[in-house]
């Protein structure tokens, strides 16, 4: 009788173990599951016993996983641990892109990297082709990472 209720409290533990995260209540759950598995074999009078034990323990943890991943998934409100809501995650650093088409000056000498005045406002920026020159008008074109990508006002391309 003793190996059942092992058995039932290291299920019940691994259980547990999907919404309690840690690892703790994983750890003992397995070990109360080999502990009931060695207590039968002591008691058991026959192999096939012990293999069936086995077996149906194994068809029992099986089916315990497969029913915890199915309430996790179908979980719905505050009871789940899914977020049913779009979001956009971390996102380390952007341009602004209201900055794009407008036009400004080189505060300092793109090659390829430096500094624009757009609007008042100094920004980091990277030109599109080549070395621009401190003072000479730019035009923004898009932006990458934290910079904004520009050309040369006069550049078309």
């Amino acid at each position: 009788m003793t190996s059942y209720l092992l058995l039932a409290v290291g299920l019940l533990m691994i259980f547990f173990e999907f919404f309690l995260p840690g690892g703790i209540l994983g750890v003992a759950g397995g070990v109360l599951i080999v502990v009931s598995i060695v207590l039968f074999a002591i008691h058991a009078e026959s192999l096939w016993a012990i293999l069936l034990f086995v077996i149906v323990a194994l068809v029992l943890l099986g089916a315990l996983v497969q029913f915890a991943l199915w309430r996790i998934r179908t979980g719905r409100g505050p009871k789940s641990l899914y977020l049913h809501t779009d979001q956009e995650g971390y996102v380390a650093s952007s341009f602004a892109k209201d900055f794009i088409g407008k036009e400004g000056d080189a505060l300092s000498d793109l090659k390829p990297s430096g500094h624009i005045l757009v609007e008042g406002k100094r920004l980091q920026a990277v030109a599109k082709i080549g070395y621009i020159h401190k003072g000479t008008k730019i035009v923004v074109i898009g932006g990458e990472g934290a910079h904004l990508v520009v050309k040369t006002k006069e550049n078309k391309s």
